[in-house]
C-alpha cells in the first residue's frame, strides 16, 4: 500500500465534485478562497461549476466527472485531490478511472460519506492510501471549529506514526477490549455494503475495518451488519472501529439506538470492538488514513505508515 506525500503548505488542491453538485449556497468560489486562507493554492475543476445533469443529482455526466480526477492525478502541478461533497452518483465513476496513471501518481485524497466508493477503488485497484476526512465544503462553516482542521492537517503531513484524536469531550468508548493490528479500511455503512460483488468489493482480511452512516434506520444498520457477515467481510476482520451513526434511529424503540445495537451485535466478538471515533458525518471531524496500519490497544489507536 502507497502512503501518498506530505501535502505542505503552498501545495496546489485541486476541488473536484466526483458525484453530486454544490448548492447554490456553497458557490465553489466560495470553497476555493476558504482553501486558499488555510495556506494552500485552489484549482477549480469544471465538476465543481457545471450545471448538474438533467437529473439533477450528479455534478457532471461519468465520463468528465472521472475524465478530470484521471487528469487530476496525471497533473505535476497537483498535489493533492479534495472532493467538495459527497452525494449518490460516485458509484459511476469506478469503471472509467485510470487505476495505472492514479497508482503512478500518487497525491493525497480527500472525502467521506459518498466518497467510500472511490476509497475502496484506490485501495483495491491502485494500492493508494487515501484520507477519510472532511469534504472541502465543509471548510466554510468551520467557523469556530479548528479541531477539524488540525486532524486533517496532521493527516496530510503525517510521521511515522498519528495517534486517533477525537474532539475534546468525546472519548472513544470501548465494546470489546482487546488488540489488534491492521490496515484500515471501510467508510459509509451503506456504501461499503453497495460495493458487494463489485471490483471494489471491500477487502476486510486481516484489517481494521471503519464503519459510520447517516440517516439510517437502526433496523436497516442490523440488516447491512448482517450482509456484512454473510459475505464474509466481518469475520475476516481482525478489529472494527464505528464512527458516528448521525440521525440513524430506531421509531420502534428510541432508546434501542445504534450503539446499543452494535453492543448486541458483537457482544461475541473475538477481536477489539470500539465505537464514537469521530470521523463521519458530524461536527468536528476526524481524518483517518485509510489503507494506513492501525494499531488498537483498547481505547488507544494510532496509524503508522509501515
Amino acid at each position: 500500500m502507497t502512503i501518498p506525500p506530505p501535502l505542505r503548505p503552498g501545495g496546489t488542491v485541486f476541488l473536484t465534485a466526483p458525484s453530486s453538485p454544490l448548492s447554490d449556497s456553497q458557490p465553489a468560489a466560495d470553497i476555493a478562497a476558504a482553501v486558499e486562507r488555510l495556506g494552500f493554492r485552489a484549482a477549480v475543476g469544471a465538476s465543481c461549476i457545471a450545471p448538474a445533469t438533467a437529473r439533477g443529482y450528479a455534478a457532471a455526466p461519468p465520463a468528465v466527472r472521472a475524465a478530470e480526477l484521471n487528469r487530476a492525478f496525471a497533473d505535476p502541478g497537483v498535489d493533492a485531490v479534495w472532493c467538495v461533497r459527497g452525494g449518490s452518483t460516485a458509484w459511476q465513476l469506478p469503471p472509467l478511472l485510470d487505476a495505472g496513471c492514479i497508482a503512478a501518481h500518487p497525491k493525497p485524497f480527500i472525502g467521506f460519506s459518498d466518497v467510500t466508493t472511490l476509497h475502496l477503488f484506490l485501495q483495491r485497484q491502485c494500492g493508494l492510501a487515501s484520507f477519510h476526512g472532511p469534504t472541502a465544503n465543509r471548510v466554510l462553516s468551520w467557523g469556530e471549529d479548528d479541531f477539524s482542521w488540525r486532524s486533517l492537517r496532521a493527516a496530510l503531513s503525517m510521521g511515522p506514526c498519528l495517534p486517533l484524536e477525537n474532539p475534546p469531550g468525546e472519548p472513544v468508548r470501548v465494546l470489546r477490549p482487546g488488540r489488534a493490528r491492521g490496515r484500515l479500511t471501510g467508510g459509509n455503512l451503506s456504501l461499503v455494503v453497495q460495493t458487494l460483488g463489485t471490483p471494489e468489493q471491500i477487502d476486510a482480511r486481516g484489517k481494521i475495518l471503519f464503519l459510520e452512516d447517516v440517516g439510517e434506520a437502526v433496523y436497516a444498520i442490523e440488516r447491512m451488519l448482517h450482509q456484512l457477515c454473510r459475505a464474509g467481510v466481518l469475520g475476516a476482520a481482525a478489529g472494527l472501529l464505528f464512527g458516528d451513526f448521525t440521525g440513524c434511529r430506531n421509531a420502534y424503540r428510541a432508546e434501542y439506538g445504534p450503539e446499543a445495537l452494535l453492543a448486541d451485535f458483537f457482544r461475541d466478538w473475538p477481536g477489539p470492538v470500539v465505537c464514537n471515533v469521530r470521523s463521519a458525518h458530524c461536527t468536528p471531524m476526524a481524518t483517518l488514513p485509510l489503507g494506513a496500519v492501525c494499531r488498537v490497544e483498547g481505547e488507544k489507536i494510532w496509524f503508522c505508515r509501515e
